[in-house]
C-alpha cells in the first residue's frame, strides 16, 4: 500500500453526550480515557490524529483538538470540519461510544480500503446500511460532502447511501455495540453486553 494516499485519524468526540449525562470521551474502557485510547490506536495507522470537539476547552493540546466549524448538530460537523482542515487526505473516523473497536478492527478496515470508492466502511448492525462513523472517507468525498451539506442534509449515513462505497462485513459483530447511557455502561462493565 505504498501508493496509498495518506490517512488522517479523527476521533469523533463533539457530541453532547446528553443521554450519558457526562462526556463519553472521558470514559475508561481500556485503562485510559476513550479519547486517549482511540488517539493511540489511530496513530498506529494514521499520519496525524485529531479529536473532533465542540470547543477546545478542556482538551489537552497533545490530542490535537479540531473544533467544529459548522452550526449543525450532527457528526457530519466533525467530518466536514476535518475536510475543511485538510481536503487532500482520507479521514478515518472513529466515534467514542464503540468500545469494542480495537487495533485489529482498524487494521481490517484499512487492509480492505478501496481508494476508488468514496468511502470504505462496515455494514451496520442490521447488515443493510453503512455504519458511517467508523469509516475511511476518501479525499474525493470533500466536494460532494459539502454540496450535500449545502442542500440542508446532515446525515453521514444518508450521504454514504448516495455514494459508490466499499461495504465490508465486520470481523466482529460486537463492534456495533454503542454505549450511550449509564445503564449500557453498567451492563458493559458487568460483562453483559
Amino acid at each position: 500500500m505504498s501508493d496509498a494516499s495518506p490517512i488522517y485519524g479523527l476521533v469523533l468526540a463533539g457530541g453532547r453526550s446528553s443521554r450519558m449525562g457526562h462526556d463519553k470521551s472521558l470514559i475508561d474502557y481500556h485503562g485510559k480515557s476513550q479519547r486517549e485510547y482511540l488517539t493511540e490506536i489511530l496513530s498506529i495507522f494514521c499520519e496525524k490524529v485529531f479529536v473532533s470537539c465542540k470547543t477546545t476547552d478542556g482538551l489537552p493540546a497533545h490530542l490535537h483538538p479540531l473544533p467544529d466549524q459548522f452550526t449543525i448538530d450532527s457528526p457530519l460537523n466533525g467530518i466536514l470540519s476535518a475536510f475543511q482542515h485538510n481536503h487532500e487526505v482520507a479521514w478515518l473516523t472513529m466515534p467514542v461510544d464503540m468500545p469494542f473497536v480495537d487495533e485489529a478492527v482498524l487494521r481490517f478496515l484499512i487492509e480492505h480500503r478501496d481508494q476508488t470508492k468514496a468511502a470504505t466502511c462496515f455494514y451496520d448492525s442490521d447488515g443493510k446500511e453503512p455504519e458511517p462513523l467508523l469509516a475511511i472517507w476518501e479525499a474525493t468525498c470533500n466536494k460532494p460532502l459539502f454540496d450535500y451539506y449545502k442542500m440542508g442534509a446532515i446525515s453521514p449515513r444518508g450521504f454514504l447511501k448516495q455514494q459508490h462505497i466499499n461495504l465490508l462485513e465486520a470481523p466482529d459483530k460486537r463492534i456495533h455495540q454503542n454505549i450511550n447511557t449509564s445503564e449500557e455502561l453498567d451492563r458493559y462493565r458487568d460483562n453483559k453486553l
